[in-house]
């Protein structure tokens, strides 16, 4: 293959079927209603999930911050702590850019430090969306580990 040209790993449908369930499993035993979006390595959606009452709005914020852990590889509920360490512009910019999401719910899928995909959790608490996706993350690492 030319040296031109980049590959990119990315998680399957299987895989990101595999991740919902865990999600919505997690949420269930939780008993919150949340909407989980799983995108590919392109930050492309793959999979998504609107439990029945759950909020509509949420479809779209779980998408968002599925998109910002794909994008930048690493958990949304971690943005609060980097954005202290930013200078001021960056601090009242990144939160306007559209289609940014900089509070809990988001975690990238990785392998050996790359990111592969990602989750977003909206509906139930900051908290409680983290807790859900990272159910999700758990997942995906055990079935990896065992391929």
């Amino acid at each position: 293959m030319s040296s031109w040209l980049h590959t990119r790993t990315s998680i399957s449908l299987s895989l990101a079927m595999q991740a919902m369930q865990a999600a919505l499993s997690y949420a269930e035993s939780l008993q919150v209603k949340v909407s989980i979006a799983i995108l590919d390595a392109s930050g492309e959606l793959l999979h998504m999930a609107h439990m029945d009452d759950a909020p509509a709005l949420s479809r779209e914020i779980a998408r968002r911050k599925a998109a910002t852990a794909v994008a930048f590889g690493v958990s949304t509920a971690a943005w609060e702590e980097r954005l202290q360490r930013c200078s001021p512009a960056v601090r009242q910019g990144l939160p306007l850019q559209e289609g940014v999401a900089l509070f809990g719910g988001g975690e990238p899928f990785q392998v050996s430090g790359c990111v592969v995909g990602g989750i977003g959790v909206s509906g139930a608490s900051e908290q409680l969306d983290t807790q859900c996706a990272q159910a999700a993350v758990r997942c995906v690492e055990g079935l990896l580990a065992s391929d």
